[in-house]
């Protein structure tokens, strides 16, 4: 398998279960460092803060996510109520 394609499957399978995320919870919101701890599942996603930048800025794109610079500069993450609550995941 080529790192690219292995990134890929990395990618869709973070893709995915951020979605499951936010088809359970359409009003969640939280910073990067939140998503990785309270949004994904604690086992198989051990290397998700390598891709974790890609997959969300191709959540944001899909309109799954928008993206809040907070006055720390932090990013905020806020799901998109009217596409959690209304489509499946397509990643």
């Amino acid at each position: 398998m080529s790192v690219a394609h292995a990134s890929a499957a990395i990618d869709t399978k973070l893709c995915r279960a951020i979605q499951h995320h936010l088809m359970t919870h359409p009003h969640a919101a939280d910073t990067a460092a939140g998503i990785l701890t309270a949004w994904l599942p604690p086992h198989g996603f051990e290397d998700a803060a390598d891709n974790l930048a890609e997959a969300l800025e191709a959540l944001i794109a899909e309109g799954w996510l928008r993206a809040h610079t907070l006055p720390d500069g932090n990013v905020l993450y806020v799901a998109n109520p009217g596409k959690c609550s209304t489509s499946p995941p397509t990643s």
